[in-house]
Formats: structure tokens, C-alpha cells, sequence
């Protein structure tokens, strides 16, 4: 689902002008990272079928592949999630409308894609990506350390939960703000609104403050396990309803973590008024073209089969003052025939 509502979004952004300003551009970016993190696990999920359970924690080529895949893109979702924050937080909180120059934007691309790069080559360079027994990854591939490996800690936050963890504190706290701020002034004045504040911004890019919440519900399953994990190695204990515990959240991980991209269609394409107008009235038009040629085929293949049928009607069809004077005419043509008879 979340490669379809990525393809959606993209689409959206692409047929409709409307919504073709900065921050949906970044949206868009944001989609394609959402959308290879969704292709890895679905990548992850077939291997674990394929192979069987025993096998799936080994860190053969294949697991290496998945997991550079989702390590990659995983973190160019959260830079892309906090530069969309720091984004909207500056047109509105400073009611400026944010132009970002072709050289700008090229540094948000290297930022977004190019760091994250780095990090998971230099990851892969140093043998660390694989799968470490099912202890934390799960059915996919992350890591080969855990918490009891050298270093294992440190990588785990370079490679993924410590961006993770950045972008939990950097959104909510710019969205919480931005959402008081709107309130406080909508408080003051009848009228607050974002498009109003920045002539770059739309009226429905206010649902943005909704994406950390958005974030949190579908991520904050694997952080809980991470921290479980952190705290049952530093005191060495392992309780049995805290493993049933971790199992239910492994599943809810499992869907949340590949599931950004299907979210952000239904809060930016469904609940977005622009995009949704579109959608129906485009929907409508092409129903009433479907339909127009289907009676028009209908009304073909019945003249082919009744053409005298057909006939009949058009002659019905036609004005009475029409019929009038052909009958006229026949009179007159009929007396014309006895005169020369006479």
C-alpha cells in the first residue's frame, strides 16, 4: 500500500499545479525515501518465506543488499522529515515566504541522500550490515552487532535510531510550536492562515503538523524495543512477559516502519481539499466520457440491426411542418398528372 499512495503522491504533485510550490516538492523526496524503505521490507518479507526462519538470520549477499537498501533510506526519510519542519517553521513563524534557489536545493539533495549515502557505505565497508540473530532486527536485515558487541551501541545510533531519535525531538517540538502559535493568532483574528502568512505556502500545507504524530504512532513500536533492549542488557535479566511484549511490538514495527508513504497519501492527498476536488471532478469526467461513447456504441449497433426501425424514427422525428409540405407536394403533383390527361 505504501509504494501505491507513494506513486499517488508523486502523480499529484506532477498533474496538478496547484500543489507545485517548495515544501511539496520536498514531500515528494520524502515519498521516494518511504517508498524504498516499503520496497525493502517487502524485499526482507520475501526472503524470511522463501528461506525459512533458521536461515533468515544469516547475513548472506542478499541480507547485506536489503539492509543497505533500508539502512539508506530510512535515514533520508528523517532528514527529509526535519528539512520539511525547519521549512514550514520559518515561513510561518517569521511569515516570510522562503525562496530556495537552485543551488540551495542541490545542498538539501546532497544533505538528504548524499549523508545518509556515506554513512551506510562506510557501514558496509566496515562489515557491519547483516542481521545479528533476530535479537533486534527482526525478519529483515539491519545490523550484525548487538548491544554486547564493541561498538554495537554507536553504530546502531549512527545508522539509523539516532537520527530517528533526532527527528522525534526536532518535529514535534517545531510543529507543537507552530500549531500554538497558529492557534494563539487565530485567537486574535477571525482569519490565520498559512497561505495567508507566506505567499509560497497553501492553506492545506497546515496538515504538515500533523506528520511528527504521524511518525511517532508508525515508528515509535522499534524505538520502544530499542530501549527494552538497551535497558535488559545493562542488568543482564530477561523476563518472559517482556519478550511476549517485544514479539507484539516487532509486529506493530513491522507495519509501521514500511508504512509512511501509504499515511502521507491519506493525509496529503485524501485529506488535502485541492487534491482531492481534482481527483473527483477528473473521476466524474472521464465516467460521463465512458458513458456518452457507450450510449453512442449502443445506438450504432441498433441502426446495424434495425435499420428500418431506425427509419421510422428519424421520419418520426421530423417537424410537423416538414411532413406538411411533402404532402403538399404530393397533392399538387397528383392534380398536375389529371390536367394532362384532360
Amino acid at each position: 500500500m505504501s509504494l501505491v499512495g507513494g506513486i499517488i503522491i508523486i502523480l499529484s504533485y506532477q498533474y496538478i499545479p496547484a500543489t507545485q510550490n517548495q515544501v511539496r516538492a520536498m514531500l515528494v523526496a520524502l515519498t521516494v525515501a518511504d517508498m524504498l524503505t516499503a520496497l525493502g521490507y517487502e524485499i526482507s518479507s520475501l526472503r524470511w518465506y522463501t528461506i525459512g526462519m533458521k536461515n533468515s538470520t544469516t547475513s548472506d549477499t542478499f541480507c547485506k543488499a536489503q539492509s543497505f537498501l533500508t539502512t539508506f533510506s530510512s535515514m533520508s526519510s528523517f532528514f527529509w522529515t526535519t528539512f520539511i519542519a525547519l521549512y514550514l517553521f520559518h515561513c510561518v513563524w517569521f511569515s516570510t515566504d522562503l525562496h530556495v534557489s537552485g543551488s540551495q536545493r542541490l545542498w538539501l539533495h546532497c544533505l538528504a541522500w548524499g549523508l545518509p549515502g556515506v554513512i551506510t557505505l562506510v557501514a558496509l565497508a566496515y562489515g557491519v550490515l547483516g542481521n545479528n540473530g533476530f535479537a533486534l532486527n527482526g525478519v529483515w536485515c539491519w545490523l550484525n552487532k548487538t548491544f554486547a558487541d564493541k561498538y554495537g551501541l554507536h553504530w546502531m545510533l549512527l545508522t539509523g535510531k539516532g537520527w530517528e531519535i533526532l527527528t522525534y525531538l526536532i518535529t514535534a517540538s517545531l510543529y507543537i510550536s507552530l500549531k500554538i502559535r497558529t492557534f494563539l493568532k487565530r485567537g486574535r483574528h477571525n482569519s490565520y492562515l498559512w497561505n495567508q502568512v507566506s505567499n509560497g505556502l497553501r492553506r492545506e500545507d497546515e496538515l504538515f503538523c500533523f506528520t511528527w504524530l504521524i511518525l511517532y504512532c508508525l515508528r515509535v513500536w522499534g524505538t520502544i524495543r530499542f530501549v527494552i533492549d538497551i535497558i535488559e542488557d545493562g542488568n543482564h535479566l530477561r523476563n518472559s512477559n517482556v519478550e511476549k511484549f517485544k514479539v507484539a511490538l516487532l509486529f506493530l514495527q513491522s507495519y509501521g516502519d514500511s508504512a509512511q508513504a501509504f499515511w502521507n497519501f491519506i493525509l496529503f492527498c485524501v485529506c488535502d481539499n485541492t487534491v482531492r476536488s481534482f481527483s473527483l471532478n477528473n473521476w466524474i469526467s472521464l465516467s460521463n466520457q465512458k458513458q456518452v461513447s457507450t450510449d453512442t456504441a449502443d445506438i450504432r449497433s441498433n441502426a446495424e440491426e434495425n435499420p428500418d426501425t431506425t427509419l421510422q424514427k428519424n421520419n418520426e422525428s421530423q417537424p410537423l411542418l416538414h411532413s406538411s409540405l411533402k404532402l403538399t407536394h404530393s397533392v399538387a403533383h397528383s392534380h398536375q398528372n389529371v390536367v394532362t390527361s384532360v
